[in-house]
């Protein structure tokens, strides 16, 4: 069975040879995902395994989002096909993501040290792998002698790295010969393990000659075990037996454990037995931890100075082990190391419980936390949380966490944060986190909001679309377009897009046009100004200066001033004045009336009433008033009658009537006048007899 073991190793130290290293590397991880629900998924995961599926699938996520009891399951491990030489043929390199889940009643016994097993475990051989988040709750009572690399979480790691996982199962061996390393990794390659914790009792009460028995690896090979811890209790036969590790060889590292589990050891000290580690080899590393546990030798048969017996290590394999800042509950007779005395400090349990030995711990490198009820604890787990923060272009994207700023992605133990994420153009971000180990935790979507576009402009520009009066333009439409198109709720981002619609509500404002102002009342008054003779006025430049400053083409808004020129010409009008009427007529009557000799007339009144009736004053458009008072006048001369002449003889020449001699000739003529008329009448008379 040895011989297949090591038929194995070698194995597995070719394939993983020929492994690419971007095997290891994380990406795509999404891309190929398993989410195990159930029991059935997660055995259909198992012989997915076993059929090769996943053989060298390095982006293989498989994610256990869900606890699941395997009451009544006869484990075999994932990855349980080998060959008749013992070697492996297919395996799991990916992420296996417990997310803080619990595999509960997982019972090894059956199979454990079946020849068809040469290594077992939960998962048997990790390649390249990582698991992690994952609690292991069962048992493995022995019933089959064997060599077996058992390991409840994993049987071997290599180059791989097992995180925050917790083992809660019982080993108990009675009479079994057994072989093979035990712990919650069994045997690590070039691995990492840590943040790991065993709360199972391992029990062997059988001498062994070759088995290697930790709390947290069975055997470390060129691998790093730190922040883990041992409560389980370990009795132990077994050649190496360690609250930690089982073996330590090969440039191993144990950093920052401690293990407070009760140590029972067995036998007559003929195997290395120690609080820490089991062996130690050359090379190795055991720093800043500690063992606080109860060391009961009541079975131990060893004899004193016990020189495989230590409160840190128990044997020493070859030289030049490293062992710094470690300390050991004090027991009689038990050393920190036989052969190096020095590597750790004996203090009481009393001791370390309290603040002071936590204090000279950390002093010295040591990272815990205080622990009011007991010894110092190990820091929570860390896990690394990445911020996607959405939209991807964002600049300057600060990240604080409780309030201090942050590298993205950032290592953050399990617990509830205050993140506070600001960019420029976005409004300010706050959220509570909770990070556990469910990996769904460690990935924070940041949707981040910008900051609203700025619509000063757009407003201002309606305001004073909505101050102007539509029905003062000839077409008011490509305003309202404007104003109707504008798109509300547009970010920071989008500002130049609303400052676009500011600017056309504004082009278009610019382009109305007013209507025309009303020239009515203008046309009105030159209609009139033109009907008007402008003979008839004393000035009429007035008039046609207000008309020939009328101004065309004004619009809506210089109506008061197109209003003006209509005044002015109606004001200029208004003050024409029209020329005198011609008072000739009328003068050249009154001096002819004013001639005559009102005594030589029967009545003169008629022509005194109508002088008397004259009106002065009056304009050319009275004319015929004028004329009608010259024509009363000369009507009222023409209608006298002179007094008669006198009767009395005499030879004076003067008129019968008034005696007047200077009409003496006129009356002479008159009667010539008379005399020719007769005999022109009798000559009339005769010659149209004649004509007969």
């Amino acid at each position: 069975m040895k011989k297949k073991l090591l038929s194995l190793l070698l194995a597995l130290c070719l394939v993983m040879a020929l492994v690419p290293m971007t095997a290891f590397a994380e990406e795509n991880e999404q891309s190929n995902k398993t989410s195990i629900t159930t029991v059935d998924e997660l055995l259909q995961f198992a012989k997915a395994v076993d059929n090769g599926e996943y053989d060298d699938k390095t982006d293989a996520v498989v994610s256990l989002d869900a606890d699941l009891d395997l009451t009544g399951v006869a484990w075999k491990p994932i990855g349980s096909v080998f060959d008749g030489d013992g070697n492996l043929l297919h395996y799991f390199s990916g992420k296996f993501y417990g997310n803080g889940h619990t595999i509960s009643n997982l019972d090894f016994s059956e199979n454990y040290g079946k020849a068809e097993y040469p290594v077992f475990g939960f998962f048997s051989v990790a390649y390249g792998a990582e698991i992690s988040g994952l609690t292991i709750q069962g048992k493995l009572d022995v019933s089959n002698s064997g060599y077996v690399f058992f390991g409840t979480v994993a049987g071997v790691a290599e180059n791989s790295k097992i995180s925050d996982c917790i083992s809660d199962v019982s080993f108990t061996d009675t009479d079994k010969y057994i072989n093979g390393p035990t712990a919650l990794c069994g045997y690590a390659i070039n691995s990492t393990i840590e943040h790991c914790q065993n709360k199972g009792n391992f029990s062997v009460t059988t001498d062994t000659t070759s088995l290697q028995m930790g709390g947290i690896v069975g055997v470390a090979d060129n691998s790093t075990v730190q922040y883990c811890a041992n409560t389980g209790d370990m009795t132990s036969w077994t050649p190496h037996t360690g609250g930690i590790v089982g073996q330590l060889y090969q440039g191993s590292k144990i950093i920052n454990c401690y293990s407070t589990g009760k140590m029972v050891p067995l036998g007559h000290g003929t195997t290395d037995f120690g609080g820490i580690a089991g062996t130690v080899g050359a090379g190795t590393e055991i720093r800043h931890c500690y063992f606080a546990g109860e060391m009961d030798l009541s079975q131990y048969t060893a004899t004193t100075p016990y020189k495989r017996l230590g409160g840190i290590a128990g044997g020493v394999s070859s030289d030049t082990p490293v062992f710094e800042n470690n300390y050991f509950v004090e027991n009689e007779n038990v050393p920190a190391c036989f052969k190096y005395q020095d590597a750790g400090i004996e203090k009481t349990l009393d001791f370390m419980k309290t603040e002071d030995f936590f204090n000279e711990i950390t002093a010295a490198g040591g990272n815990y936390r205080f622990n009011s009820n007991g010894t110092p604890l190990l820091p929570a787990p860390k896990y690394t949380v990445s911020f996607v923060v959405t939209p991807a272009e964002l600049a300057n994207v600060v990240i604080k966490v409780n309030g201090q700023e942050v590298a993205n992605p950032v290592d953050l133990e399990a617990g509830t944060y205050t993140v506070e994420v600001s960019a420029d153009n976005c409004e300010v971000f706050n959220l509570n986190i909770t990070i556990t180990a469910d990996t769904a935790t460690h990935t924070q979507t940041i949707a981040m909001t910008y900051l609203p576009a700025d619509y000063t402009k757009v407003d201002e520009a309606i305001a004073k679309a909505n101050a102007l009066n539509k029905d003062n333009y000839k077409d008011f439409s490509a305003v309202e377009t404007a104003v109707n198109a504008v798109v509300r709720d547009k970010n920071i981002t989008e500002q130049s897009e609303v400052d676009a619609m500011a600017k056309a509500i504004e082009d278009a404002i610019a382009a109305l046009q007013y209507k025309d102002a009303d020239y009515t009342k203008v046309d009105a008054a030159i209609a009139k100004a033109n009907a008007l003779n402008k003979d008839n006025y004393k000035d009429f430049t007035g008039v046609e200066a207000a008309v020939n400053a009328v101004t065309r083409g004004k619009n809506l808004t210089e109506q008061t001033e197109v209003d003006a020129m209509a005044k002015a010409i109606e004001d200029a009008i208004a003050a024409l004045q029209y020329k005198d009427a011609d008072y000739t007529k009328v003068d050249a009557a009154i001096a002819k009336a004013n001639a005559l000799k009102k005594d030589d007339y029967k009545d003169f009144s008629g022509v005194e009433t109508a002088v008397k009736a004259v009106v002065r004053g009056k304009n050319i458009t009275e004319q015929s008033e004028v004329d009608k008072m010259a024509k009363a006048i000369e009507d009222a001369i023409a209608a006298l009658e002179k007094k008669p002449a006198s009767t009395k003889p005499g030879t004076s020449d003067k008129s019968p009537q008034t005696g007047d001699t200077s009409n003496l000739a006129l009356w002479i003529a008159l009667l010539f006048i008379s005399g020719g008329a007769a005999i022109g009448t009798t000559v009339v008379s005769r010659k149209k007899k004649y004509n007969r």
